[in-house]
């Protein structure tokens, strides 16, 4: 008689737990952005037909399916139009880094094809003309635009700006912002 109740009491448990909605606590793998490499104090290069035009420097930088991110970055880009001449580019050293055109320095930079997204501590320097300082920064590699919606402040030789929501078109040499501050030294040298 005891068996019959425990084997009755097994059968209604078990009918019980079938019944009672169970999460699945698994998470799914697949669904998640997982880095493909992972590289750490990565120094990279870009050549292209005429030879070197891009060193990344970066503390960390982890390449996932569709961009990639880095970390404590410094990118140079050198000046590939040989119908503009800049200080830095006439016939320089390819180790001297320090003589490229373009200089981006941000504490993240992510990379989405040719748009760079720049947040935290954002530097940019063109040759020793251009010094532009915010907190973010949008650089589309292959229309050469600069933009943001942060203040900033730059350098333009001996002037300086400050404002928001800068737009700068390289190409076309045209500047445009919003909430703006100029001062404009009219020394003469």
């Amino acid at each position: 008689m005891g068996m019959k109740i425990f084997i009755f009491v097994l059968l209604v448990l078990a009918l019980g737990t079938y019944f009672i909605p169970v999460q699945n606590i698994e998470k799914n793998v697949m669904g998640k952005d997982l880095p493909i490499v992972i590289f750490e104090k990565p120094i990279m290069y870009t050549l292209n037909e005429i030879g070197l035009n891009r060193v990344v420097v970066a503390s960390h930088a982890v390449k996932y399916k569709n961009r990639d991110e880095m970390f404590n970055a410094d990118i140079i880009l050198k000046n590939t139009d040989a119908t503009k001449e800049y200080n830095n580019e006439k016939d320089k050293c390819m180790n001297e880094l320090e003589n490229y055109t373009k200089k981006l320095k941000a504490d993240l930079i992510v990379k989405k094809g040719d748009i760079y997204n720049l947040t935290n501590n954002v530097k940019y320097t063109r040759d020793d003309f251009i010094k532009l300082n915010t907190n973010e920064l949008n650089y589309d590699d292959k229309n050469k635009i600069v933009k943001n919606s942060k203040p900033f402040d730059a350098i333009y030789n001996t002037h300086s700006l400050k404002g928001t929501n800068l737009y700068l078109n390289i190409n076309d040499n045209y500047v445009k912002a919003n909430n703006t501050h100029f001062e404009i030294d009219v020394t003469k040298k």
